[in-house]
């Protein structure tokens, strides 16, 4: 029996959140496509390949702003 057979796919990774295309994960960030396309080849950011489609996951996304975020002084 095949893995996605024999286990629901919760039970190997965990609720998937739906993957975000380039074009909505540009705007969740407030950075422009090419932005994040330079970020994607520069590996700055994870990202997932779906066939030919770059793919971001909204996880990603949140580890992303928390990681480059700078707390204020005082």
């Amino acid at each position: 029996m095949a893995l996605h057979e024999a286990m629901p796919p919760d039970s190997v990774l965990g609720p998937i959140e739906p993957l975000l295309d380039v074009t909505r994960a540009a705007h969740l960030l407030g950075i422009s496509v090419k932005t994040l396309r330079d970020w994607i080849q520069a590996r700055r950011i994870d990202y997932v390949k779906v066939g030919t489609r770059v793919m971001i996951r909204p996880e990603t996304i949140r580890q992303f702003v928390m990681a480059n975020t700078r707390r204020a002084a005082g």
